[in-house]
């Protein structure tokens, strides 16, 4: 399984920016554009925001969706997620990745993790961080909300959202 405890946020020098988009379908579908065109403009926020601060010099690591021979293929995102200061993204779960590891995200307002995460990508000197209570609430409720094939078809996965529902009005 899944460790889905807070750990809290990591402290300590960070040194990098982690850029995780989303796969090019559901980039055009949310952004409207191409990976490509969706990093080089991410980037370009980052810079802007990052102008004159301590961050100017910070680096930008880019971590893809790992597939089957490309060069995050076989690669663990945790490494890319060590000593990051934030991993910003559309849709990508990297953002669970990141708070799962001590980091916090930016993500697009339809993402899962969205009440956890900073939006605003001019705000990525000051990144969303909040407390554990929240986010531990936050990864339960999600965890919560996870079935199988075989529970959604058995009829379970309903039965549990609507007595987890009918408890709260």
């Amino acid at each position: 399984g899944i460790d889905c405890q807070f750990k809290g946020w990591q402290t300590g020098e960070m040194t990098h920016f982690l850029l995780a988009p989303s796969s090019p379908t559901v980039t055009m579908h949310i952004n409207g554009m191409s990976v490509e065109k969706w990093i080089e403009v991410a980037s370009e926020q980052i810079k802007q925001a990052t102008f004159g601060t301590e961050f100017a010099e910070m680096p930008i690591k880019i971590r893809q969706k790992p597939r089957p021979g490309n060069q995050w293929w076989e690669t663990d995102i945790k490494d890319d997620l060590k000593d990051a200061w934030c991993v910003v993204t559309n849709m990508s779960l990297a953002a669970i990745d990141g708070i799962l590891n001590m980091t916090p995200a930016f993500t697009h307002q339809r993402h899962v993790a969205s009440l956890v995460t900073s939006r605003k990508i001019d705000k990525v000197e000051k990144p969303f961080k909040p407390g554990r209570k929240t986010v531990q609430e936050w990864l339960n409720m999600t965890a919560n909300h996870q079935f199988t094939i075989q529970e959604i078809e058995d009829g379970l996965a309903y039965d549990t959202l609507r007595v987890q529902y009918q408890k709260d009005g």
